[in-house]
């Protein structure tokens, strides 16, 4: 039960640490995405194995999880640290998170309306009637043009 939360609880910060760039620029690195793989990784993995993880392996995933919120813990107060006082003024005002998720909003919404007009052209493409060949007898495509020539 407990590695179940911990695996959901690794996927959430993992998600959390992908949208970080997004979300707040002042506060991401160029490496984010690698600590955000580790923590899906883990994440998946605690909730994939959760069968076979037993005794002393238990453990050792458990003390990982909590060696991950410590890194993470340090790197989040570093990187606070590391603020200038109107940097952290401004990521404390409701404008600048209003504008953050508005952004990240038209970002989803530009991702949807492109899958959106990829699916409806595909499905285009599949309605389109296949083109017939038909075979004129050359005689007969004369005595038609003589037709509307007339």
């Amino acid at each position: 039960m407990f590695i179940s939360i911990f695996g959901y609880i690794l996927l959430f910060v993992g998600f959390l640490i992908l949208v970080l760039p997004l979300i707040l620029v002042e506060l991401s690195r160029p490496r984010d995405w690698l600590i955000s793989g580790l923590f899906l990784f883990l994440g998946l993995f605690l909730l994939v194995e959760n069968d076979l993880l037993r005794g002393s392996i238990n453990l050792l995933i458990i003390s990982m999880v909590f060696l991950y919120g410590k890194m993470m813990s340090e790197i989040i107060q570093n990187r606070w640290n590391h603020l200038s006082v109107e940097e952290k003024k401004r990521i404390g005002s409701f404008d600048r998170w209003f504008e953050s998720f508005k952004q990240l909003g038209q970002i989803f919404s530009q991702l949807g309306n492109s899958f959106l007009n990829l699916f409806k052209s595909s499905i285009n493409q599949s309605e389109k009637p296949l083109k017939e060949k038909k075979w004129v007898h050359p005689k007969l495509k004369e005595e038609i043009n003589k037709k509307e020539a007339d």
